[in-house]
């Protein structure tokens, strides 16, 4: 069963809203401040109860944060056993062939598009688990196999958008050149 869904999302807003509940207090007590300061009394007191509702709405954006922890922590986790996901750098040679059968220079949805149908014998069971925005772990790979195999030498890093291949990546491709 996948995580909870838009998980992060939620905490994320839950946060900023806390964040920003806190700035109006602030501002509020501010405001009140300034008024008291001018001999204005009963605008400072009217500020200070706006004031005060607000601290008490970030009490309950408090308590919502973390009744949305403890729905977080009920929720099963998917179970990740490593010896059913491939390695990444098992990854680099299909990657690899994939970019040669493209031409030598793709972008990253075009080498999955290749990859879709060629790869799915080859992959673990936790490989084709999605995540929790249902994409298949493979494809989450790929992305993150692009760093490394620019640091083997085997694609350039000159374009962030297009992967190309580089004449020790064509060799590697071939199966010319280890992979790790």
């Amino acid at each position: 069963m996948p995580s909870l869904p838009r998980n992060h999302e939620v905490r994320m807003a839950i946060r900023s809203l806390g964040r920003e509940v806190k700035l109006a207090t602030k501002e509020a007590n501010q405001l009140a401040a300034k008024r008291l300061a001018r001999g204005d009394y009963s605008g400072a007191q009217s500020l200070i109860e706006v004031a005060k509702a607000i601290s008490e709405f970030g009490n309950e954006v408090r308590m919502l944060h973390s009744r949305w922890k403890s729905v977080q922590s009920s929720s099963p986790q998917p179970e990740r056993i490593k010896g059913e996901e491939t390695p990444l750098w098992e990854l680099y040679r299909p990657i690899l062939q994939a970019l040669v059968a493209l031409g030598g220079d793709a972008t990253r949805n075009e080498i999955e598009a290749k990859l879709e149908g060629t790869v799915d014998g080859s992959l673990k069971k936790g490989d084709l688990a999605p995540n929790a925005q249902g994409v298949p772990r493979w494809k989450i790979m790929v992305g993150r196999a692009r760093k490394p195999m620019i640091s083997e030498g085997f694609i350039t890093g000159e374009n962030l958008l297009r992967w190309k291949i580089t004449s020790k990546g064509e060799q590697a491709a071939k199966g010319g050149v280890k992979t790790k």
